[in-house]
C-alpha cells in the first residue's frame, strides 16, 4: 500500500501519478479488482479493520427453478384486489379516450377560430383600405385647383373652439389672413 503513495516530483508538477490514482482506486499496479468476484480465494482483511455486517445472517442462495414462480392462493381479497384492478385499468383507458376526443375537439375549434381571426382581418383591411381612398380622393377633389395656403386654411378649424387652455385663436386668424 505505501507503494502506491510514492510520486515522482515530475507528476507532482503535473498530472496526479499513477501510484496516487491506483491508491484512490484502492487496486494496486498489477492487481486484478476483480479476481474476488472471478473465484479467486479472497484476501485476508487488514488489520484492525471490523466488518461492520459480522454477525448479520446470509441468506441461503434461491433455488433457481422456483424463482419468481410462486402462484398466490386466491382468497375473496385478491379476487377483490384483481376486479379492482381491472376496474381502475377500464376507468383509465375510458379517460385516456375522453381526453382524446377533448383535445381534438380543442383543436378542431382552434383551427375555426384561427379561420375566422384571418377572414375577419382581411375583411377589416380591404373595408380600411377603401374608406382611405374614398377619403384620400374626396381631401383631392376638395382641394383642387386651391393654392397651397387655401388648402391649409381648408384643413383648419376655423369654429374657434378653444382647447383645454391654450389659446391658439391668433395663430389661427394669421393662418386665416395668409
Amino acid at each position: 500500500l505505501a507503494q502506491g503513495l510514492v510520486v515522482s516530483s515530475k507528476a507532482k508538477k503535473s498530472a496526479p501519478s499513477l501510484g496516487v490514482l491506483t491508491f484512490l482506486c484502492g487496486a494496486m499496479i498489477g492487481e486484478d479488482p476483480f479476481a474476488e468476484a472471478a473465484g479467486e480465494a479472497p484476501k485476508p482483511p487488514a488489520e484492525g479493520y471490523v466488518d461492520p455486517f459480522q454477525g448479520m445472517p446470509v441468506a441461503a442462495p434461491m433455488d433457481n427453478s422456483r424463482a419468481g414462480v410462486s402462484i398466490p392462493e386466491m382468497t375473496a381479497l385478491r379476487e377483490w384486489e384483481d376486479k379492482h384492478e381491472q376496474e381502475l385499468e377500464d376507468k383509465s383507458q375510458k379517460e385516456q379516450a375522453e381526453k382524446k376526443e377533448r383535445q381534438s375537439a380543442a383543436d378542431a375549434a382552434l383551427k375555426d377560430f384561427y379561420e375566422q381571426r384571418t377572414q375577419d382581418i382581411q375583411k377589416r383591411m380591404v373595408a380600411q383600405r377603401a374608406a382611405q381612398e374614398s377619403m384620400e380622393a374626396s381631401r383631392a377633389d376638395a382641394v383642387k385647383g386651391l393654392n397651397p395656403w387655401q388648402q391649409v386654411a381648408e384643413l383648419i378649424d376655423t369654429r374657434g373652439a378653444a382647447d383645454s387652455g391654450r389659446d391658439t385663436s391668433r395663430m389661427r386668424s394669421l393662418l386665416l389672413e395668409l
